[in-house]
C-alpha cells in the first residue's frame, strides 16, 4: 500500500471531509488518544468510490472522544456503553457539521466512533464480549481482510495506512478472505456478508474462505441465528445495487434454502426482481416524497404462493400490511391488462404501490407507456366533483362512493368535465338502485 494516503483523500474527498477527519485526529491527540478511519471507508476510498459511511476507531476511550466532539459540533449523541461505541448524529442547516461527497447532494448524517477492542464469543452465533485493545487487535478481529484496513488521523501521521492482515493485496487481487478459521463459527452472519462483498465488487472468495463457509452451512450454524439477525442480513442484501446477484450466489451455495425456504430464487424470478429494481428507482425519481418498503417489495417476486407468503411473514415477524400486500399481488396477477384508464384504477388502486410496481415489473419493461401512464396519471387521479356535490342532490351513504367511482371513470375514459361527471354519477346511482 502507498506509504501515505493523505494525497488520495485530498484528491477524492471534499475539503470539508478531510478537515473533519483532521479535526478528529487533533482532538484525539489532545486527549492522549489516537484515532483511525477504518473498515469500509478505507476499502471504498482505495477502490475509488469514497463513501459517506465513516467509521472511527480510537486507541483510548472512543466514547469520551465522541462526547467531546458532539459538544463541539452541537450534534446529538447515542452511546452504547456495553460495546464501547457511540454515534454522533449531525443536524441539518447550521446545526452540526454536515459534509458531502463531491457530486452528491447527501450530507454526512452520522459518525460512528468506537474504542479499539478485542472480542471473544462465549458460544457460536452469540454476540461477543469486548475489551479495549490496540488498532492492530481491532483490525484482526474483523470479518474480512478487505475490511481490516485503517488510516491514522493523528496530526503527525495523518494518512498513514495500517494494514496488518494484507487487505490491500486482497483488494488488488479481487479476493474476499476470512481472517480466522472460526470466523463463520463465531458469527455465522459473515456467510451473508462474504457473499454480499463478493458479488458487489465482482470478487471471488479464496479456497479456504469458501471451504469454511460450506462447513458452516453444513454444520447447522446458520439455524442458531435469531430470525431478527437473519432478516437484517437479508435486508442488507436487498439494499445492494444488484440484489439478484448475491441472492443467486446464496442459492448456488445452498444457503438460501436453509434460512429462507419460502424463497424461490430461479433465474426467471430473479430477472423479475431485477426489473423491479428498475421500476422502484423510476418511481423514486418521480415520487421522491412517497416512501416505499423497498426491501419487502423486492422479495415479492421470490414468494411463489400464499402459503409461502404467510410462512415468511410469520417467521420474520412482518406485519399485516406486508402480508396483505403479497396476497393482493398474487391475486391481481391473474387479471388481464385493461383497455381503459378506469379499468387500470379498479385493478391496481386497491394494491399498495409496492405491489403495483411488482406487477408492472412482471408484465412490462421500463419503456411501456401504459404502465407508466397508470402511475403518473391514473393512480392518483380524482373526479372533479366531491361527495358534497352529491350530498347536495340528496345522495347519502355508500351511494356517494358509487357515484364518485362513476365520475372518475367518465373523466378518465371520456374526458368528461365536472358537469358531465355529476350527471353520470347521478345516473349510475339511479341505475344501481342504491338508496339515497
Amino acid at each position: 500500500m502507498s506509504p501515505n494516503l493523505k494525497k488520495l483523500m485530498q484528491r477524492q474527498l471534499p475539503t470539508e471531509t478531510v478537515g473533519l477527519l483532521q479535526d478528529i485526529g487533533q482532538e484525539a491527540q489532545r486527549k492522549n488518544m489516537t484515532a483511525y478511519a477504518v473498515g469500509g471507508f478505507v476499502r471504498d476510498l482505495l477502490l475509488g468510490s469514497p463513501t459517506l459511511d465513516v467509521d472511527i476507531t480510537v486507541e483510548g476511550n472512543g466514547v469520551v472522544l465522541a462526547k467531546t466532539l458532539s459538544e463541539r459540533w452541537n450534534a446529538d449523541l447515542t452511546v452504547h456503553e456495553h460495546f464501547m461505541t457511540a454515534t454522533i448524529w449531525f443536524g441539518t442547516g447550521d446545526k452540526g457539521r454536515g459534509t458531502s461527497v463531491k457530486g452528491q447532494k447527501e450530507r454526512l448524517r452520522r459518525l460512528d466512533i468506537a474504542t479499539a477492542r478485542r472480542e471473544s464469543y462465549p458460544k457460536p452465533a452469540m454476540l461477543p464480549l469486548v475489551q479495549p485493545a490496540t488498532i492492530a487487535d481491532d483490525l484482526w478481529r474483523r470479518d474480512f481482510s478487505i475490511n481490516a484496513m485503517a488510516i491514522c488521523l493523528a496530526p503527525d501521521r495523518f494518512g498513514e495506512p495500517v494494514d496488518p492482515t494484507g487487505g490491500y493485496d486482497d483488494l488488488r487481487r479481487g479476493i474476499v478472505r476470512i481472517l480466522h478459521g472460526r470466523s463463520f463459527v463465531d458469527d455465522p452472519t459473515r456467510v451473508f456478508r462474504a457473499v454480499r462483498y463478493e458479488q458487489r465488487f465482482g470478487f471471488g472468495m479464496d479456497r479456504k474462505t469458501l471451504r469454511l463457509l460450506k462447513e458452516a452451512r453444513d454444520s447447522s450454524l446458520l439455524t442458531k441465528l435469531t430470525y431478527d439477525r437473519i432478516k437484517h442480513e437479508l435486508w442488507r442484501i436487498l439494499q445492494e445495487r444488484q440484489p439478484e446477484k448475491p441472492l443467486w450466489r446464496l442459492h448456488q451455495l445452498g444457503v438460501l434454502p436453509i434460512v429462507f425456504p419460502e424463497l424461490r430464487a430461479t433465474p426467471k424470478r430473479l430477472a423479475w426482481l431485477r426489473r423491479l429494481v428498475q421500476w422502484l428507482d423510476w418511481h423514486r425519481a418521480y415520487f421522491p416524497d412517497e416512501p416505499l418498503e423497498r426491501e419487502w417489495a423486492l422479495l415479492l417476486p421470490l414468494l411463489p404462493n400464499e402459503s409461502a407468503m404467510h410462512s415468511f411473514c410469520r417467521r420474520y415477524h412482518l406485519g399485516e400490511r406486508e402480508r396483505r400486500m403479497g396476497i393482493g399481488l398474487l391475486r391481481a396477477m391473474g387479471n388481464r391488462e385493461p383497455k381503459r384508464g378506469s379499468g387500470w384504477v379498479r385493478w391496481l388502486n386497491p394494491l399498495p404501490a409496492e405491489a403495483a410496481l411488482a406487477l408492472a415489473a412482471k408484465r412490462a419493461d421500463m419503456a411501456d407507456g401504459q404502465w407508466q401512464r397508470y402511475f403518473l396519471e391514473w393512480r392518483n387521479a380524482r373526479p372533479d366533483i366531491s361527495g358534497d356535490d352529491l350530498k347536495a342532490h340528496g345522495i347519502m351513504g355508500r351511494a356517494i362512493a358509487l357515484g364518485l367511482q362513476a365520475a372518475l371513470a367518465a373523466k378518465l375514459d371520456r374526458h368528461a368535465n365536472a358537469a358531465e361527471q355529476l350527471h353520470i354519477a347521478l345516473k349510475a346511482i339511479d341505475k344501481a338502485g342504491v338508496n339515497r
